[in-house]
C-alpha cells in the first residue's frame, strides 16, 4: 500500500474514533448543551433557529454552544492525556 494511501487511511480511523469519542461524550452530556451541539453541528441549524426551538436569544444559543463545545474539547484534551474514560 502506497504511504499516501497509509496516512489517509490512518487518518480516517483516527478521525473515526475521535466521532464516536464526542458521541459518546454527547451521551453522558447535560442539557441544554448536548441538544443546541446536536442541533448545531449535526443539524445545521443557525443559531437564530436554535434560539427559537428554546424560546431563547440567539446569543443565549451562541453561548451554549460555546460551553458545550469547551466541555467537549476538555473531554478530548483529557482522552489524549489518558485522564479521561466513560
Amino acid at each position: 500500500m502506497p504511504l499516501v494511501n497509509q496516512t489517509s487511511f490512518t487518518s480516517k480511523i483516527v478521525d473515526e474514533e475521535s466521532a464516536l469519542l464526542v458521541h459518546q461524550f454527547l451521551h453522558h452530556m447535560r442539557e441544554p448543551y448536548k441538544e443546541v451541539f446536536t442541533l448545531r453541528v449535526f443539524g445545521e441549524l443557525p443559531f437564530e433557529q436554535i434560539a427559537a426551538l428554546f424560546g431563547k436569544t440567539p446569543n443565549w444559543a451562541r453561548v451554549t454552544f460555546y460551553r458545550a463545545k469547551k466541555e467537549i474539547i476538555e473531554y478530548m484534551e483529557g482522552i489524549e492525556n489518558g485522564k479521561n474514560q466513560l
